[in-house]
């Protein structure tokens, strides 16, 4: 039967249960205060998967100056000036990936990248919201997703902050970008909602590895006949 595939494949490097929520794979940070040169900073705290480092990012106040404080295993280690940070992360290496949300009233965003030393990495800006980041767990992939008018995914080397590649998809408008570890290397799970599978994962040369049924449900006709008939 030509459209009978209604079973999504197993997902490469992932383990999921039918249906299962994304949510059980990005539970990411809590709230907590720090105390710095006489001010109490408001902060969100995101802990790298070892659990030895963690990065908090916040304000003193409603007109205060943002940080980003980073500790391991509670010891402060550096402190730096941020920008509207709304997004903090942290490698298992110390690596830490800040992301600034720039102007309310502009389409812009801002990647900034730190060393476990607390010296700048890089700093990528982009022409447009950025809906989604994240970092490999050994602090050397960033992957980055960007809003309308862009929508496009960066895959970025972090020691030297180059592009490795930009994708686009044609039908679907993914919000939420994942990095994901399978025997072959490290893949991008796409996807539009936190609460529902990927649509698909595509690998660090930009080739589909996987697509789930709702994205195969986006493709128009013609395309649907000929991935069936390949």
């Amino acid at each position: 039967m030509l459209f009978g595939r209604n079973e999504d494949d197993p997902t490469p490097g992932l383990e999921w249960d039918r249906d299962g929520p994304w949510l059980d794979h990005t539970g990411r940070s809590d709230r907590t205060t720090v105390d710095y040169e006489g001010e109490t900073y408001v902060c969100r705290r995101t802990t790298s998967a070892d659990g030895d480092w963690s990065i908090a990012y916040g304000t003193p106040g409603r007109d205060g100056q943002s940080r980003g404080f980073l500790f391991r295993e509670g010891s402060l280690e550096w402190t730096n000036p941020l920008e509207h940070p709304t997004l903090g992360l942290v490698a298992d290496d110390g690596t830490v990936l800040i992301l600034e949300g720039g102007a309310a009233d502009q389409l812009d965003g801002t990647v900034r990248v730190f060393g476990a030393d607390g010296n700048s990495r890089f700093v990528r800006q982009f022409d447009a919201n950025v809906s989604d980041v994240d970092l490999s767990a050994d602090g050397r992939i960033a992957v980055v997703r960007t809003k309308s008018p862009d929508e496009t995914t960066y895959l970025i080397d972090v020691p030297d902050g180059s592009v490795r590649l930009t994708h686009t998809s044609t039908w679907a408008s993914p919000s939420h970008a994942r990095l994901y570890s399978s025997d072959e290397g490290w893949l991008v799970y796409l996807s539009q909602s936190l609460e529902k599978k990927p649509l698909y994962a595509i690998d660090p040369d930009g080739d589909l590895v996987w697509e789930g049924r709702s994205y195969r449900q986006m493709k128009p006709l013609s395309a649907r006949l000929k991935s069936r008939l390949s």
